[in-house]
């Protein structure tokens, strides 16, 4: 065996892959062992634990880790209503049931079912488990089950081809058609193997009571084999768990609720919660650096990442989420999850984050979110909501050298570029304290792995959260009372500061100093928090950033201070001790600012009791330096406890911009040096007029390459920080120049952020430079084109004064939607009242709108479901979340999405129902969807990825327009400044749209136009363009129409002799086919067992006997009826009632096709022509094909069903 002569170091550093010194966590817990979280109970708000993964089964004290593992977004659900009992085999003794799925399921004799009731429900498989497992399983069933015997089959259709061409050189007429039979089976096998999709298992599930407690099976054996599959009860009761298979390894628990019933399958929907719970508290031994921050705390496993969604959380998944940890008494909840906002602190799910805070006494630590480098770019609800402690993320050189294998360390501790900075946009600051934002831990079993490096702030979070369940396991055993106030002060009144509030707050996390803190206070406050805003308004600070607000004194601003009380028992009456602790609350303030500034002026001191206080403060901002961001915070201290730091901190921030250049409109920063992780911020007036930016960076360093991020970012009021941003990770070789062009809004400030990338080593010189454009569309940067007007003006402005623009070439016009208005189905619509599993534990029920949509498309298409009134909202909605799911005829499920997040579905031609969800406590505010616009109810926009339209023509004048006479051409425009130029434009002919819908009223086309410099620019969306649609004029002859009608089975209209439609008549007609229309489109859903509706028809319009869609709707009430009947059925009565159904489609459906006449018309090649007629054959050919196919499929699925009850099939084989 040979060994390296060069010394191995075999010390890894272990304690760089889950950090815990940095916060002062190892030395409180070398200190006092006894403080490691136990007595805590950790909630994980995440994508569910998985309980299999390394470290997560007991605490340091031997109890188990997870308490329980639920799953609140409903992906997991599965229905079993369904309430069977066994029956015995004619030959055997064996208890059989039939499953949903058809399979029969053998009940092992050793089950407890005293009342002989099993519950049936099925769940899909691939609606449960992660992604990367269900492909790991459908490969292994494609390259174990499906490729062998379709390599076989291929190779003996191809052997049996070849040999016909071998043995038949020159074929017969005969010998040809065979050999095209040949042909056609090699085809068939290619393409099954090309469009090869496996929609997985699907699994029976079966619940039942034993008498003592109820258990569910789930037949993960796929062959009803129930001795082979494991029983489990609820997870909380009983800790046990299983796992689907040895191919996916993906483990499951289950929670039953009887009272709805519904089986609730627990499965983790990626790697993500688990790593953050193992980071918080894993527990690998005594002593052992791999333990997660508090080894001896519990956790709460709570799911809220849908599976539909890509673990997506969901608003109506996070309130029940809450009412969990309410229920389950948690101490402190970890929540590493956001999204953008657009109102801070506001909206129904923060009040409610806010609520079990304040009234249930929760800490909740939660994510500032990923968006940085530059300010203002935090999330919901980590950084925006007041009373959770938002977490920024940061790196330690031991970090650098265990996690990243860096041949050596910066040698500094600095926030990673990517961790969201504040403040937010009413000025809080939204970082309350920073953690290490990385970690190698454990994560679930079917990743196949033991542990994962992960970074973020989803990793900075349950560090901290880990921190603080040390310090709350310490003040229990110590008996401190405590509040989330209480904790949240400390942890920012010990924290260790560097230079960058923005990034990481306070400081960095230092849990041992936070309890000594605690500890030296003489009594600690139970003071919920004391509050600090703006008078009259939700401003939590003061933010001035656009060029306007700096330049003069803000006057006189009027803040509010108030105390808060956490009650000692929620929801229930004031106690005197309540009330005698509120009259006994004074406290006498002393007011700083820190760090010492001149610009803002307030009072020393102020007397605060149990009531509102107000006072004045004055900020003049004129004189401070331009391109900095300046920082204060207005503190509160207790004259009688300096010590104990601030009680209340009031941040303010004002970025004083510089102004551009107003002979060049640029600016330009030469020989700037960037060490690793430095950053750059730059504030800039935009120009009055200037619309687009263009930046420039050039590496001056000889041989060291420069990785940096450039984000550049002004805000919209009232709108996402990504509204308007620039975001780009760049790697610069040495002496290379980048070049970008962005767009940008005038009169607002701009932050130009560069950020030099943390694991960079060596300083870098750099020079970059901005230069600002103006190509202005006027009135508006919003195009209105109207079908109807078939044309539209614009005019094109440059306002940078002295200046021009060269365009080159025609504007660039990309239509990227077909946008189509749809209103929901009012009479299937509806509100419904939640049951208890959705009501919160102050009794206050919540209701849930279900809208309902039907769409039809005329041919396939990709598109985007989005809810205009509710776009974008999502922490700061006022509704509880708004969910839909798309299904087609058959109910099949076929996607679904929220309203946040782009979803798209891809249809195929056909007739489908959006099925939409709404939630709220208030039962008006669901009824005033219901009856919004004038009561249509709210509308759902799909928006149709479009291909190319044709393009459009550009004319100097309306009289070019109206000849095509001198059209635009592809030059150079010269655009100078005071020199508009007028465009007239074409519009989109509506016979060139895409034939998606069968109506356009209401529908429009939206897509970007852009003017371009040079090919750079053509990637910008300066300008949003509308078309707006209008429904086309019929053009059919009356001869047309009764010819129709005709083919439909309908009767003709009335025509005059010289072949011009009676009017009278004509709408009679109408009238009576829309009303029997009606009738026949109301028949699937009524119970009409005896068919009065169907006789009523047939006898009242003798021509309906041949009209198809009558009986096929007749056949869909059939096979309805038998559906809510089988279940209490005998299979003696089943198999009778299958029979009818089976005679009524021999005698009323098939009687009325000839199946020769429609093989030989789509078995021949027919004419391509374009004459209308011969069009209307095809249509009608098309349309009774389907119809035979249809007809077909329920006939074989009636046969199939027939079938499993009479365990035989050779007797209905001669259908098929």
């Amino acid at each position: 065996m040979n060994i390296s002569s060069v010394a191995i170091d075999t010390n890894f550093p272990v304690g760089g892959c889950l950090p815990k010194q940095p916060t002062g966590a190892l030395q409180l817990l070398t200190k006092h062992p006894q403080y490691d979280g136990r007595q805590v109970t950790i909630a994980i708000l995440d994508t569910s634990i998985d309980p299999l993964a390394t470290g997560l089964q007991k605490t340091s004290t031997g109890k188990v880790k997870i308490i329980d593992l639920r799953d609140s977004t409903g992906s997991g659900d599965v229905d079993i209503s369904t309430i069977v009992k066994a029956t015995s085999n004619d030959n055997e003794d064996d208890q059989l049931i039939q499953s949903l799925s058809g399979r029969k399921l053998k009940i092992p004799s050793d089950w407890k079912n005293p009342s002989g009731n099993y519950h049936l429900g099925i769940k899909s498989l691939n609606q449960i488990i992660p992604n990367s497992a269900f492909d790991r399983l459908t490969q292994e069933r494609r390259e174990k089950l499906f490729d062998p015997e379709h390599r076989l089959a291929l190779a003996k259709a191809q052997r049996r081809l070849d040999e016909h061409i071998n043995k038949f050189p020159t074929p017969n007429e005969e010998q040809k058609l065979i050999r095209e039979e040949f042909q056609s089976f090699v085809d068939a096998l290619k393409e099954i193997e090309k469009k090869y999709n496996d929609p997985g298992p699907y699994l029976d599930c079966i619940v039942w009571n034993d008498g003592d407690k109820w258990i569910a099976c789930i037949d993960t054996s796929e062959q009803g084999e129930l001795d082979q599959c494991k029983c489990l009860t609820n997870y909380f009761d009983s800790h046990e768990f299983a796992t689907f298979s040895a191919i996916d390894m993906v483990t499951y628990s289950i929670q039953i609720h009887d009272e709805i019933n519904i089986l609730e399958i627990v499965v983790a929907g990626d790697s993500h919660g688990t790593h953050v719970a193992a980071i918080s508290a894993a527990y690998f031994g005594d002593s052992c650096e791999e333990n997660g921050v508090a080894p001896g705390a519990q956790l709460l496993s709570i799911n809220i990442g849908d599976h539909r969604f890509s673990t997506m959380e969901t608003i109506p998944a996070i309130v029940r989420a809450i009412k969990y940890c309410i229920d389950y008494k948690v101490d402190i909840i970890n929540y590493s999850y956001g999204e953008d906002y657009q109102f801070p602190n506001s909206g129904r799910v923060q009040e409610l984050l806010n609520e079990a805070v304040e009234k249930y006494g929760i800490i909740f630590v939660s994510s500032a979110g990923n968006s940085g480098p530059a300010l203002s770019t935090l999330g919901a609800p980590g950084g925006s909501c007041t009373n959770l402690i938002g977490v920024g993320a940061y790196i330690t050189p031991e970090m650098q050298i265990a996690e990243y294998a860096l041949r050596e360390s910066t040698g500094c501790t600095t926030p990673f570029p990517w961790s969201s900075r504040g403040p937010c946009s009413d000025g809080w600051l939204g970082v309350c304290i920073s953690a290490p934002g990385a970690a190698i831990t454990s994560v679930p079993q079917f990743t196949l792995c033991q542990r994962q490096q992960k970074n973020g702030t989803s990793m900075s979070s349950p560090n901290a959260t880990g921190c603080i369940a040390l310090l709350v396991s310490a003040l229990k055993q110590e008996e401190i009372e405590y509040t989330p106030s209480l904790i949240r002060c400390a942890l920012m009144n010990t924290a260790q500061k560097i230079e960058d509030e923005f990034s990481v707050g306070a400081g960095l996390v230092q849990i041992h100093k936070a309890l000594d803190y605690i500890r030296s206070l003489a009594k600690p406050s139970l003071l919920t928090k004391i509050q600090l805003n703006i008078t009259g308004g939700q401003g939590r600070g003061i933010y001035l950033r656009d060029f306007d607000q700096v330049q003069t004194s803000s006057g006189d601003i009027c803040l509010t201070i108030k105390p808060k009380y956490l009650p000692k028992e929620a929801n229930q009456l004031v106690t005197y001790d309540d009330q005698d602790a509120k009259i006994k609350f004074a406290c006498r303030l002393s007011l700083i600012c820190d760090p010492p500034v001149s610009y803002v002026q307030h009072g020393k001191f102020l007397d605060l009791c149990y009531s509102d206080r107000t006072f004045d403060i004055r900020i003049d901002p004129s004189h401070l330096k331009e391109d900095q961001v300046h920082f204060t915070e207005l503190q509160a201290f207790d004259t009688n406890e300096i010590n104990a730091g601030p009680l209340v901190r009031f941040p303010i921030t004002i970025i004083k911009p510089i102004s551009v250049n107003s002979q060049t409109y640029s600016l330009e920063f030469n020989s700037q040096t960037f060490k690793p992780s430095q950053i750059r911020r730059h504030f800039l007036q935009v120009p009055t007029g200037s619309n687009i930016a263009v930046f420039q960076i050039t590496n001056h360093s000889s041989d060291i390459s420069n990785k940096m991020t450039l984000h550049f970012l002004q805000l919209e009021p009232g709108r996402s920080h990504h509204t308007a941003e620039y975001v780009k990770t760049i790697c610069l070789s040495p002496h290379e120049t980048f070049q970008c062009y962005f767009n940008v809004q005038d009169k607002r400030t701009l932050e130009l952020c560069l950020a030099r990338w943390w694991s960079s080593l060596s300083v870098i010189d750099t020079s970059y430079s901005i230069k600002f454009h103006s190509i202005l569309m006027s009135p508006s940067n919003s195009l209105h084109l109207r079908s109807s007007q078939s044309y539209e003006r614009f005019v094109l402005e440059n306002r940078l004064i002295n200046t021009y623009e060269n365009i080159n070439g025609l504007p660039i016009i990309n239509w990227k939607f077909l946008v189509q208005t749809i209103r929901p189905n009012k009479n299937e619509s509806k509100i419904q009242v939640l049951s208890k599993r959705d009501c919160f534990i102050d009794q206050k029920q919540i209701y849930q709108l279900i809208l309902v949509f039907n769409l039809t498309l005329l041919k396939s298409s990709d598109f985007q479901v989005k809810c205009p009134y509710l776009h974008e909202l999502f922490y700061d909605s006022e509704y509880e979340g708004a969910l839909w799911m798309c299904f087609d005829t058959n109910k099949q499920y076929l996607g679904a999405g929220d309203v946040l997040n782009d979803y798209s579905l891809k249809l195929e031609k056909g007739d489908f129902v959006i099925r939409m969800s709404i939630r709220h406590h208030k039962y008006d505010l669901l009824e005033r969807l219901l009856k919004d616009n004038g009561g249509t109810g709210l509308a759902l926009h799909l928006e149709h990825k479009v291909k190319e339209l044709p393009t459009l023509d550009f004319y100097h004048t309306l009289g070019g327009l109206h000849t095509q006479k001198k059209k635009i051409s592809a030059s150079t425009i010269k655009l100078q400044w005071g020199q508009p130029l007028p465009i007239f434009m074409t519009t989109v002919p509506e016979d060139k749209l895409p034939k998606v819908i069968n109506s356009i009223a209401g529908t429009f086309l939206r897509g970007t136009m852009t003017f371009a410099k040079n090919e750079k620019m053509k990637e910008l969306k300066m300008n949003t363009i509308y078309q707006y649609l209008t429904e086309p004029s019929s053009t059919s002859s009356s001869n047309t129409v009764t010819d129709t009608n005709k083919k439909q089975g309908t009767s003709p209209v009335t025509t005059t002799e010289e072949g011009t439609t009676n009017t009278s008549s004509k709408i009679d007609q109408q009238y009576q086919e829309a009303l029997r229309d009606f009738k026949i489109s109301w028949m699937p859903k009524l119970p009409d067992d005896q068919g009065k509706l169907y006789e009523k028809l047939i006898f009242d319009q003798k021509d309906l006997n041949n009209y198809v869609p009558l009986h096929l709707a007749r056949l869909q009430q059939l096979e309805n009826q038998f559906k809510q009947q089988q279940s209490q059925l005998t299979n003696e009565k089943k198999d009778e009632k299958l029979n009818e159904i089976i005679k009524f489609i021999e005698d009323k459906l098939l009687s009325l096709f000839n199946e020769d006449h429609i093989l030989n018309f789509f078995g021949q090649k027919n004419s391509s022509s374009t004459d209308k007629e011969n069009q209307l054959i095809k249509t009608d050919m098309e349309k009774r094909r389907n119809w035979f196919i249809d007809i077909y499929i329920s006939l074989g699925m009636l046969l199939c069903d027939l079938s499993i009850i009479n365990d035989k099939t050779s007797t209905y084989l001669t259908y098929i």
